[in-house]
């Protein structure tokens, strides 16, 4: 079924159940404009939210089981990410799950990141063993999952507030990290004797990513207050040094406290969940 029959037809069914649309909405954990949005055929939903939008109707529709419950979700989450697409979601369980998954992830990358800067100064002194080295590419890739998961917390609070700074910034670090984290897998093989230019083009980048970030952070002053600030600015700094390539051990020094006031803000995203119908 496509627009306009579909819209059409779960007016219809919402109708028949006697529910209006603010109701629809609640029961399926969408935003009222989704709801809107579909039954007046301005946009096509997704599979995902289509089959919450026909079980809350107690409608069936055939279809081929090809995913199940955990891979749909993930396959939502992931698509959300991408497009940044978290704002039509309702304040509630489903925007508290994602913040809770970014706070949690980012307390896990907090402690395995600092295993990680003692492998990559192994790596540096040329010490790492063959068991190293399999551990080592192991923990990048943990590492690159819990980036998605954690940044992406940030895609959720951007989408919120209409913030754009912070969910481009957010999803321009995320592919700036799997690209360098699986160079730096990669690297390994072979006699990367372009690794010290690429390691100064991944400060310069991180640098200018994290002062944007930073900046995007600063506009949640109005709802996060202190919390916003200072995590902002720490970003905004650390940032500054990584760009000057000289000084980037500094900014790698200051990214631990910077990422433990990003959990900290988070948590509080996630913990009052209310702040995000304050308008910036």
């Amino acid at each position: 079924m496509i627009q306009p029959e579909l819209g059409k037809k779960i007016a219809e069914l919402r109708q028949a159940k006697g529910l209006t649309q603010t109701e629809l909405a609640e029961m399926c954990n969408l935003g009222i404009r989704t709801i809107q949005r579909i039954e007046s055929s301005e946009v096509n939903p997704r599979s995902f939210t289509l089959r919450v939008i026909f079980a809350s109707l107690d409608y069936r529709i055939e279809e081929k089981p090809v995913k199940n419950k955990f891979i749909m979700k993930t396959s939502d989450y992931l698509n959300r990410l991408l497009t940044g697409d978290f704002d039509n979601i309702s304040i509630g369980k489903t925007t508290e799950v994602y913040l809770k998954k970014a706070f949690i992830a980012g307390i896990i990358s907090l402690f395995l990141g600092l295993v990680m800067a003692g492998l990559d100064i192994q790596r540096s002194n040329g010490d790492l063993s063959v068991l190293t080295a399999v551990f080592y590419v192991s923990l990048k890739i943990i590492l690159i999952i819990l980036s998605v998961f954690y940044l992406g917390g940030f895609i959720v609070l951007g989408s919120k507030f209409k913030n754009h700074i912070l969910i481009i910034s957010s999803l321009i670090s995320i592919f700036a990290t799997i690209i360098f984290s699986f160079y730096e897998i990669f690297s390994l093989f072979y006699d990367a004797v372009e690794k010290q230019t690429i390691d100064g083009g991944k400060s310069i980048t991180f640098g200018i990513l994290e002062i944007v970030f930073g900046i995007g952070l600063l506009r949640l002053v109005k709802s996060y207050g202190g919390s916003a600030s200072i995590t902002g600015i720490f970003n905004v700094i650390e940032g500054f040094f990584f760009l000057t390539v000289i000084f980037w051990f500094v900014g790698a020094i200051l990214t631990i406290p910077t990422q433990i006031f990003e959990i900290i803000l988070l948590y509080t995203a996630y913990k009052y969940p209310q702040l995000l119908k304050t308008e910036t």
